[in-house]
């Protein structure tokens, strides 16, 4: 009694402690706020914790780091907090100049981490980098005015670069094409100057936002390229004696991936907040209110389209864009168009994409328009064309009903004749028909539903000088909301959002190859009529064919090895002398694996089978026109046509050398290469019978066995 009492006390403390220890990894990671570090990393932040370390950076550094509401905040000051509570490592930013400065100090010691250099070769010379916290293409710049349009304009050209950049080198090695004339400056702003002022016909510089304040503060300038293949690295970097610390900070990073993607969001969001210059009660309605309700009426592709309670599109899309920029949450709501311009002219709806007319305006605000293009007039490759709005008197004209084009058009034209349609289906299908003369529409919309539909004999025939931009209207009741888009919208490239939407509205159904396909149909029903007679009098020809093809794959399964694909022992007693009559001298190859027994004991029969393919593969390579058997587990037949004694001796020393550079892992850290015992004899004529020279072979591969194993046994 007392054995089994001791038994179960002893079994008992052993179960407590396992569970201590699979315990102590969770609970070294939670003092550290969940980020994993071993016992050195931490031992390594218990001795530092009362230390302090700067961190030196990009002053102007975009979203990073900025002062907004007398605040200085962005995703540096973000991280340095969140690494504070998860790791226990007290981090300040230093007070730095500018780049330079902030390079210089920490090359001399007096600043403990730099954020934001890229490695390069020289630097990790003295410095260890952890991975990016966030990356940033490169930006180009360029002033309105001048003919540089690309990167490549550039070429043979001065461009501004920001001191020290590691740009200045990566630029020739990405675009080694493009040979610019360098000329350094202390800060962005600097060198944005002295484009502005013809100084230099470019500037390169890290993007990360701060690309639109410049864009705010230098108007004369625009942005040409934005270089995906170069990216500023958000690193920390710290000397060479202190590579723990950066393991530190690199396991942070790559634990906290998700939670830096949110915090660079909301520095991204404040930041935009900040160079867009929102006034207090904008700023007020952003942080009190923040949603607001958007009205979707028919689908009015491709900028509208509703679908499963998404407002999808380049309208959509455009929305969304603005709510990740500026945090901006859209509740979506859809019904007719009366039905959401009502329910926006009484407040309900705050967003509306409508047109802009002198009527709409005493209920909605227009910020400024999402897209500026006019809108075009559309009709047959044989219909004249059309000077202006004007052009259209006396001529029939499709109009969307409610849409503005019927107001415009009798308010311009002393006989308008409008013929008016349930939607742009209609109005192409009547303008196709002949029914009506033209239709007005946007470039995009046509754009989108000629190619879709196949509508190729619909064509450009006149443009109109009406503001038929694409807005989107804001109920009057919300000003700040109308502001807040004014300022946003131009930060959104309307082509981008136009490649996006196509990814999120549905595909026309192209009625020219319907028509196309209507026409195949018939002349496959006619082609299926002259098919069944022709049936019946092939059939029995294919029911032939199919036992001939079953009787041939019959005979295949029944002589092929279906491990190698060679001829079996079945072909071999059966067919082998009739196969192999012809092409004297043939050589006769006999081989007997080795090392096969011990690989699948040791390894399983898997690893034995891929042992015995890998030989059956090298001696394919080797003799693609012999005649191959396996005749046994380990035992194969070759036979050479128009081979001497002199070759065949060199053929299989060939084949050996092959062999031994097929080498393949049967276990982990195991490696092995097929071999074999091989021996041959020569086969003159027909007349020599094929079993006795695989005796002689036989004879020669068992003395090339023996040789085998006495090496092995004096070499042991």
């Amino acid at each position: 009694m007392l054995d089994l009492r001791r038994i179960f006390c002893i079994c008992l403390g052993l179960l407590l402690c396992s569970l201590a220890w699979a315990q102590a990894p969770a609970v070294a990671a939670a003092s550290n706020g969940g980020v994993p570090l071993d016992a050195a990393q931490r031992a390594w932040i218990s001795a530092h914790k009362e230390r302090q370390f700067s961190v030196g950076f990009d002053p102007v550094a975009g979203l990073d780091s900025f002062e907004f509401q007398g605040r200085r905040i962005g995703l540096l000051p973000a991280l340095l907090s969140d690494m504070q509570v998860q790791l226990g490592l007290r981090l300040v930013a230093a007070d730095v100049k500018n780049w330079d400065d902030a390079y210089s100090r920490f090359l001399a010691g007096k600043i403990d981490l730099l954020y934001g250099a890229n490695p390069t070769p020289e630097r990790e010379k003295v410095m260890h980098f952890t991975q990016a916290a966030q990356k940033y293409p490169y930006v180009v710049f360029a002033r309105k005015d001048s003919l540089v349009q690309t990167l490549g304009d550039l070429d043979g050209k001065r461009v501004g670069f920001l001191a020290n950049d590691f740009v200045i080198q990566q630029l020739p090695t990405e675009f080694p094409n493009i040979h610019l004339q360098v000329a350094s400056f202390d800060d962005q702003r600097a060198g944005l100057k002295a484009l502005a002022a013809g100084e230099v016909d470019g500037f390169v510089t890290a993007g990360g936002g701060l690309e639109y304040e410049f864009l705010s503060d230098f108007p004369d300038l625009t942005l040409v390229a934005e270089l995906k293949a170069i990216t500023s690295d958000m690193t920390f970097a710290v000397a060479k004696d202190r590579a723990i610390l950066a393991q530190i900070i690199d396991r942070y990073l790559g634990h906290r991936r998700l939670i830096i993607q949110t915090l660079a969001r909301d520095a991204r969001r404040s930041y935009n907040r900040k160079v867009l210059r929102f006034s207090d009660a904008e700023l007020s309605w952003l942080t009190q209110n923040g949603e607001a309700v958007v009205g979707v009426a028919e689908d009015y592709l491709p900028f509208d389209y509703f679908d499963k309670g998404e407002y999808k599109g380049i309208a959509g899309v455009t929305l969304d864009r603005i709510g990740e920029l500026i945090g901006i949450r859209f509740k979506v709501v859809s019904g007719s168009f009366a039905k959401m311009l009502e329910r926006a002219q009484s407040g309900e709806v705050h967003v509306l994409n409508l047109a802009k007319t002198d009527d709409r305006q005493k209920h909605f605000l227009f910020p400024r328009p999402i897209s500026t293009e006019r809108d075009i007039i559309i009709g047959l490759k044989s219909s004249p064309p059309v000077q202006d709005v004007y052009g259209l008197d006396g001529r029939r004209v499709a109009v969307i009903d409610g849409f503005w084009h019927e107001e415009y058009l009798r308010k311009n034209l002393k006989s308008p004749d409008i013929v008016k349609t349930a939607d742009i289906m209609e109005s192409l299908r009547l303008l196709r028909a002949g029914k009506v003369d033209y239709l007005i529409e946007n470039p995009t919309v046509v754009e989108f539903y000629i190619n879709g539909l196949g509508y190729t004999d619909l064509v450009k025939r006149g443009s109109t000088s009406k503001d038929s931009f694409i807005y989107f209207g804001v109920s009057r009741q919300q000003p700040e909301l109308a502001a807040i888009l004014d300022k946003v919208i131009p930060l959104v490239q309307f082509e981008e959002m136009k490649y996006l939407c196509m990814q999120t509205v549905p595909t026309l159904r192209n009625e020219a190859n319907r028509q196309l396909t209507m026409l195949l149909a018939a002349l496959a029903l006619a082609l299926l009529l002259i098919l069944v007679v022709t049936v019946r009098t092939v059939r029995k020809l294919a029911e032939q064919r199919a036992k001939t093809q079953f009787l041939r794959e019959r005979e295949h399964l029944l002589y092929t090895d279906s491990l190698t694909g060679f001829h079996n022992r079945n072909y071999f007693s059966e067919k082998a002398e009739a196969a192999v009559s012809g092409s004297f001298p043939q050589a006769v190859v006999v081989a007997d694996m080795n090392l096969l027994k011990h690989v699948n004991d040791s390894h399983g029969h898997a690893a034995g089978d891929a042992l015995i393919k890998a030989f059956a593969d090298a001696a394919r390579v080797q003799w693609p026109l012999a005649d191959c058997y396996r005749i046994g587990g380990d035992e194969f037949l070759f036979v050479l046509p128009d081979c001497s004694e002199d070759r065949v001796v060199a053929e299989l020393e060939a084949l050996r050398q092959r062999c031994r550079q097929a080498r393949f892992e049967v276990a982990p850290e195991v490696w092995v290469s097929p071999s074999a015992a091989l021996g041959y004899a020569m086969r003159a004529d027909a007349q020599t019978p094929l079993q006795a020279c695989i005796a002689q072979a036989d004879q020669r591969m068992y003395a090339a066995k023996a040789g085998m194993k006495k090496r092995s046994t004096d070499g042991a």
